[in-house]
């Protein structure tokens, strides 16, 4: 562990042998995604029990911490948490360091002793993924979500909001949007799950799903 000075002031845990690493890794990610498709176990035991192995394992010298918050990412993405571009996990992270470094610890600890309870990581990490999710809630809730636009989508959004539907060239009307826009404009409003889109093709129209569902 380093201090705030830089200052070395101990071992958190002993990770993996440099010689026995790339075995490791490898059975850590068939585990992984084995225990993923065969769906046993709820995916966020999965992807928690992922991350303990993979920190213990340590497979770089540095910024194995940073990786493994984008490996969380990664794997919460692929399972469907579609939140997560919307609160930073790394923030979370950063601001409970202290709970971080302790359940880590105490985990890792069982691990080396043969002991496998990692309850305390688990956790740890069930909490910060439920305050990430709550928070993302809170943003994307009908108050906020104006403050995740830009113009051009905020118009086009706005735009919405007083039609029943409306074709993309009469969001690029009245929206005053280039026309081309207003397709990755869409796009980002459908991901916010705030706008479907109905039929096909030249018949293609938009509509605002809170309003109707």
């Amino acid at each position: 562990m380093i201090n705030a000075a830089g200052e070395s002031v101990g071992m958190l845990f002993d990770t993996t042998p440099a010689f026995r690493t790339p075995s490791a890794m490898v059975e850590l990610i068939e585990w992984t995604q084995k225990a993923l498709k065969e769906k046993k176990y709820h995916p966020l035991l999965i992807i928690g029990n992922c991350l303990v192995e993979f920190l213990q394992i340590h497979p770089f010298e540095d910024g194995n911490g940073r990786l493994s918050r984008i490996l969380t990412n990664l794997l919460l993405l692929k399972e469907g948490y579609l939140y997560m571009p919307y609160v930073s996990h790394e923030k979370l992270i950063e601001d409970n360091k202290p709970d971080y470094y302790m359940a880590l610890r105490t985990s890792q600890k069982t691990i080396q002793a043969d002991q496998n309870d990692i309850t305390a990581w688990l956790s740890f990490f069930l909490t910060i993924i439920l305050k990430q999710s709550e928070t993302a809630v809170d943003l994307l809730s009908a108050e906020n979500i104006e403050k995740m636009l830009s113009p051009n989508q905020l118009a086009a959004w706005q735009y919405l909001q007083k039609v029943t539907e409306a074709t993309p060239l009469e969001i690029a009307k009245h929206a005053g949007i280039a026309r081309p826009t207003v397709n990755q404009i869409i796009d980002k409003l459908i991901k916010l799950k705030k706008v479907e889109r109905l039929g096909l093709g030249r018949a293609t129209r938009y509509r605002v799903i809170n309003a109707y569902k």
